[in-house]
């Protein structure tokens, strides 16, 4: 083998020996093989905001059926559909915030009339009694110590209507059985 070759040898050895090396690394600490512990406020954090995600999740899957009178005479059943929940905890640089989370629920409202309450109630909901698609989002941040609601929006697609935006105070989702449960305790 000629010195040219066996440079170049030498170098792609080299080459693939920094690319394990690198394969290696943990990509949090930095070392080589070595595992970078999570700071314990991160998860303590973290199973703060998965306890309030549970809680939204099983105040939604609470939610019952109602039957109502309307303004028309008739009798109107609502129900809900199983709400999607989804959750994202970010890190931010603000000592003051130290994270921030959101919440996204995503379920379908269907309703359907009746002229007495017995039949609106006996009405057994479908696909076809959908009335709208919403998305609720609530933003919450943490302080240091606590989950803090910060601010809320539902989005609503009701065919063939354009789609509406309506932002959510506190008020709004404390008074709603359903969501009353996605604000921090």
């Amino acid at each position: 083998m000629t010195d040219r070759r066996l440079q170049r040898a030498a170098r792609c050895v080299a080459v693939v020996a920094a690319g394990v090396a690198l394969a290696a690394c943990d990509r949090v600490g930095g070392g080589l093989g070595s595992q970078a512990a999570v700071p314990a406020v991160a998860s303590t954090t973290e199973a703060d905001f998965d306890t309030l995600v549970a809680a939204c999740t099983q105040s939604l899957a609470g939610r019952e059926r109602t039957v109502q009178p309307d303004n028309e005479g008739q009798w109107t059943q609502t129900g809900y559909s199983p709400a999607q929940v989804q959750r994202e905890v970010t890190r931010t640089e603000s000592p003051i915030t130290p994270y921030v989370g959101k919440i996204v629920v995503k379920d379908n409202v269907a309703q359907a009339s009746a002229g007495s309450q017995a039949q609106a109630a006996a009405i057994t909901l479908t696909p076809a009694h959908l009335r709208s698609n919403r998305t609720h989002t609530f933003v919450y941040s943490f302080d240091g110590q606590r989950w803090r609601w910060n601010n809320g929006v539902r989005l609503t697609k009701t065919p063939p209507h354009n789609d509406e935006t309506t932002p959510l105070a506190l008020a709004d989702v404390a008074a709603d059985k359903g969501l009353a449960g996605c604000l921090p305790r």
